[in-house]
């Protein structure tokens, strides 16, 4: 039975899984629904979603809405490895954007609807407030940039994950505002690779045209231009694997997502030496290029053609100065570097494969190799502190083109260990997945004999974790280590005492929110990707099961991130506020009061089956989710109307790691409100409600 979502191409979330789809080539059935007549309140669509949200997927019994757990139940399913990472930090890294982004990117959301789509649409009037709500899209566009954005894609993976089809949806709202993208080049430059890619474009195509018909400024203009990929460039490039001039050249043309056609050219056999090669390349060395009826040699020349020919400023920035620090380390390259591959061929390559004798001065060429990389590492590497050359924040031209050249040296004797900062400066660039492809089997599979040595190695034996808590979201993810008996240091961070926008702790999350922890050198932030690492990391699979019922579980989480954005604001504006910071309370309770009422019936009726289900989702055991729904737990609330509810509550507090959890979060509660009543008293007790007990638990 195929795939069926039912999405609307004027649906962010719906763009993003159907470029997932599209991408990974998975069959599936599409059914738009046209939200400008109103067909997602239709009581056909409210059985699929009670929702009313977009988009839904739907296998076999199986009905799935919010597209953070669409996109993750697919690519668990499919096995789409390449999108959902299997390493467990990586994916935690995946997870941790696409939670933060519920919340943290809903400046753009708002700032796009309610200054252009509704106005434009629905002919509602422009906010006053308007110039208040742009500038507070771009502070958050500046903290995105700065935190996310550290490399090709979203939290530097080696290719497109579904946190980048999520964030291609977020941003791209912007082009609606005819936003000055110019101030953001990382943001522009990416954007535009994205819209290269035919699968996403061909998601976003009814999108765009919207857009081409706003009269788009030229920095969205060049966004939306992207690059054909399909098109026929009838580019041919002339290689060898064993040469690393080759190995460089093909690395870009990888990297650029081109269709090209390769031939190796083996000089061994003299076909360097062929007339038809001599036309193409005269000075008969390799690699070469041909492209149309233009002819490159030289890997330098070949590299810059093509980054600039398919606008990959990541690789040869568009900045005048960036760029000039890429030219002077190719320069350097040439004078300097030409070393290392006399060095290999030399003493290694010629004696192994033809019998050539070792030459006398094979000592003093390895001295003259130490010099020239300790240079290397001292000039362009800042002794090893910058991550690329020239500090550079991504690997560029510059680190792909060395790197392909002390690859050769694996097969050497060179002391990478030694030259301090080399072996981790290689094991960086060569995280590149275009790096892997165009190098042999065997040069790679020594090379992670290199990087495997116990000098790299990332000892976990004594594995530790500190966890940063406070407020709700800590207290979901404390009851899940508590529950789980996992041993952890716990520390407490003072807010008002502002120690959470300072280091070290700033360091740890640069959101400055809270939780956060830290797993030896590993530090990550947003409580449901926490809760997700720690159930993977430790095969916690009873608290997040195994599909598809984890893909119900991601689908709550999802919900839980905006559907209860009114109830925090209710707890806060009624009982957190007046209780503990003095805050003078709202007028508007009642109102407030039965909007939480619907809120929870909803809850109720969806996510726990009309009150059928001990746990969400049916779960046979507390999840991840009934941690996550817990925290809105609070004192002076009657429960009353909702028997089910109550029930439920009562079934995960039944548990003393919970109850401990939550015992000093009680006793101050306890002293802050003026009575409890009998049900809450009881579960603080951890007695049946009227009963009394000879002792408390708080």
């Amino acid at each position: 039975m195929s795939l069926i979502l039912y999405f609307s191409p004027s649906s962010p979330p719906s763009r993003a899984v159907r470029s997932l789809l599209l991408l990974s080539k998975v069959i599936f059935q599409g059914k738009i629904v046209d939200l400008m007549k109103v067909e997602h309140k239709t009581p056909e669509y409210q059985y699929i979603n009670p929702n009313q949200y977009l988009p839904v997927l739907i296998d076999g019994s199986l009905k799935l809405f919010e597209s953070h757990a669409i996109l993750k139940y697919l690519a668990s399913k499919k096995k789409l490895t390449q999108f959902y990472p299997k390493d467990i930090q990586n994916r935690a890294r995946v997870d941790c954007y696409l939670d933060w982004s519920q919340t943290g990117l809903n400046v753009i959301e708002t700032y796009t609807n309610q200054c252009y789509l509704f106005p434009m649409l629905m002919k509602k009037p422009i906010p006053q407030n308007k110039e208040q709500m742009y500038q507070d899209t771009i502070e958050t566009l500046k903290f995105f940039e700065s935190i996310f954005f550290q490399g090709r894609y979203i939290q530097n993976q080696p290719s497109i994950t579904i946190a980048d089809l999520k964030c291609i949806a977020d941003l791209t709202q912007l082009l609606l505002t005819n936003l000055d993208f110019n101030q953001f080049p990382k943001i522009r430059n990416y954007l535009q690779e994205m819209f290269s890619i035919p699968e996403i474009r061909e998601a976003y195509a009814e999108y765009l045209d919207m857009i081409q018909n706003t009269k788009p400024n030229d920095s969205i203009s060049y966004i939306i231009s992207g690059i054909d990929k399909r098109q026929n460039w009838q580019i041919n490039l002339y290689h060898h694997p064993f040469s690393s001039p080759s190995r460089a050249a093909r690395t870009i043309l990888l990297y650029s997502g081109i269709e090209y056609k390769e031939k190796i050219i083996y000089i061994q056999k003299g076909e360097n030496k062929t007339l038809e090669y001599q036309a193409i390349n005269p000075n008969e060395s390799l690699p070469a290029i041909q492209d149309g009826n233009l002819c490159l040699f030289e890997s330098g020349a070949i590299m810059k053609y093509v980054a600039q020919k398919f606008k990959l400023y990541k690789l040869y920035p568009f900045n005048f100065e960036a760029k000039a620090q890429v030219d002077q380390y190719f320069d350097f390259h040439i004078n300097e570097m030409q070393f290392l591959t006399k060095y290999a061929f030399s003493c290694f390559i010629g004696p192994a494969l033809m019998k050539l004798p070792i030459p006398s001065n094979k000592v003093q060429q390895l001295k003259d190799i130490k010099v020239t990389l300790e240079f290397f590492v001292k000039v362009f590497l800042n002794k090893g502190n910058w991550a690329f050359i020239n500090g550079s924040s991504i690997p560029t031209l510059a680190d792909i083109r060395v790197c392909c050249d002390l690859a050769q040296l694996f097969i050497t004797d060179i002391p990478f260990e030694y030259i301090l900062g080399l072996d981790t400066y290689i094991q960086r660039v060569f995280q590149m997945t275009e790096m892997k492809k165009s190098h042999t089997k065997k040069l790679v599979s020594l090379l992670y004999k290199l990087l495997k040595s116990k000098k790299l190695q990332n000892v976990m034996k004594n594995q530790l974790y500190t966890l940063i808590l406070y407020l709700p979201p800590s207290k979901a993810v404390k009851s899940l280590l508590n529950l789980a008996q996992i041993s952890y240091t716990e520390k407490d961070i003072d807010i008002q005492g502002g120690q959470n926008i300072r280091p070290p702790y700033k360091i740890i999350n640069p959101n400055q929110s809270l939780p956060a922890i830290t797993f030896g050198d590993f530090c990550l932030f947003e409580s449901h990707a926490i809760m997700k690492f720690i159930c993977i990391q430790f095969n916690l699979i009873e608290f997040y099961p195994n599909y598809p019922m984890r893909s119900k579980i991601d689908s709550f989480l999802d919900f839980h991130h905006t559907g209860f954005k009114q109830f925090t604001l209710y707890l806060m504006d009624f009982f957190f506020g007046p209780k503990f910071m003095k805050k003078q309370m709202p007028q508007n309770k009642e109102e407030r009061l039965r909007e939480i009422y619907e809120l929870l019936q909803f809850f109720i009726d969806t996510f726990l089956g009309g009150g059928h289900y001990k746990y969400i989702m049916g779960s046979k055991t507390p999840t991840i989710a009934d941690l996550t729904f817990l925290v809105y737990f609070f004192v002076d609330f009657d429960f009353t109307p909702f028997p089910s509810l109550k029930k439920y509550l009562r079934n995960l507090f039944e548990m003393k790691y919970i109850r401990d959890t939550y015992s000093k979060y009680f006793l101050v509660a306890r002293f802050m409100t003026s009575s409890m009543n009998n049900y809450i008293t009881s579960l603080v007790k951890g007695i049946k409600e009227g009963e009394n007990a000879c002792c408390e638990l708080i």
